[in-house]
């Protein structure tokens, strides 16, 4: 790192941190990260906060963890969630160790919940400001999970709230349900946000190095 950032944390009268805290720690060498998992707990109790050990993993990770994994009959490298992302180890065209990310599991599915109680509550809200919410919606989540290799993950959420839209507007005719046919000429007219282009965070992270 090209400079260390000192940071105090004091919890006054009526300020408590939030307990679900993560920190994620990198070693180069195996015995480096079990003498720090082992000190951890112990330093932590020193300020009266704990670790929670069903929560606290050790994980084989990086440009040489396949080729340790497999030494060792570990199976596959170790990934992890972290910002509603699954981290995990990956290959580049060339064949190159390359990080990569994608919407973690659990916070897609979360994301969709949510999306469909937001359907469910606008059932009589004027479906100009129901498109235009929606599009906001979609436009913030491609921002946020727009990132290299969630491609995939990216177009799943856009083809779940595509579904989920045809749905509201069927819910909403009073008439008969509204097909697939129906719902894309409605597409021509009102057109869906979708994702344009990915971030990508190699290209910037090279950039923020040289600064």
């Amino acid at each position: 790192m090209s400079r260390e950032v000192h940071v105090r944390f004091c919890e006054g009268l009526g300020v408590r941190f939030p307990r679900a805290t993560r920190l994620i720690c990198a070693f180069e060498c195996e015995s480096d990260a079990r003498a720090f998992q082992s000190v951890l707990p112990k330093r932590l109790g020193r300020f009266s906060l704990e670790v929670a050990e069903e929560k606290t993993k050790l994980l084989r990770f990086g440009r040489f963890a396949e080729r340790d994994s497999t030494r060792r009959v570990e199976g596959t490298p170790g990934k992890f969630d972290f910002l509603g992302f699954t981290h995990y180890c990956g290959h580049a065209r060339s064949g190159r160790f390359k990080l990569k990310r994608r919407t973690a599991t659990k916070k897609l599915r979360a994301k969709l919940a949510d999306m469909q109680a937001w359907f469910h509550s606008m059932l009589t809200t004027p479906i100009e400001e129901v498109w235009s919410t929606l599009n906001a919606k979609l436009r913030g989540h491609y921002q946020y999970y727009g990132i290299n290799d969630n491609w995939p993950r990216l177009m799943e959420y856009h083809e779940r709230v595509r579904c989920m839209a045809r749905r509201h507007l069927s819910r909403r005719s009073q008439k008969t349900r509204v097909t697939w046919a129906d719902f894309n000429q409605y597409l021509a007219r009102h057109v869906l946000a979708t994702p344009k282009q990915l971030t990508d965070l190699i290209a910037m992270s090279r950039v923020a190095g040289k600064v």
